[in-house]
């Protein structure tokens, strides 16, 4: 079985550290990202967090938990921890780039496995379309909240 993986870049005006610490806002993100029906944030240790989210991908929707860690302002990596029928593989990472403007190249990177019961014409679509409309209310999420 071949994982679906998909990565892809965009520009945010807003500086790094700025996007970053809505990158870790994990309980915020339902007010941005419509899949998201709720967010669980789980205690912090050191620079590891485990989330919980529940996605909304029509049919029903699906919880997973994912562990994040912040590596300085540059790189969030996560990992699946538990993800019940629905998905047997996700990690990936944000990675966060200065612009000569100041602003943030955000590059999301992504494998993700959502085992027997999804088809994998599904996977490809969900990490290949799903990913420019994600991106894109990451950045006017930030554009909103962050701009001076």
């Amino acid at each position: 079985m071949q994982m679906a993986r998909a990565s892809r870049s965009i520009e945010i005006d807003v500086p790094p550290e700025a996007f970053f610490r809505l990158l870790q806002d994990y309980a915020r993100y339902p007010e941005f990202v419509p899949e998201l029906k709720a967010v669980q944030v789980g205690p912090r240790s050191g620079d590891s967090v485990e989330v919980t989210y529940w996605l909304d991908v029509k049919l029903r929707v699906f919880d997973f938990t994912l562990r994040h860690v912040a590596h300085n302002v540059e790189r969030i990596d996560w990992e699946l921890v538990r993800g019940g029928e629905f998905m047997r593989k996700n990690h990936g990472a944000w990675t966060l780039e200065r612009t000569k403007a100041g602003g943030t190249r955000a590059t999301y990177s992504i494998e993700i496995d959502l085992g027997p019961l999804v088809p994998a014409t599904f996977e490809k679509a969900l990490a290949e379309r799903g990913l420019p409309n994600m991106l894109a209310n990451f950045k006017a999420a930030a554009e909103k909240m962050l701009r001076p």
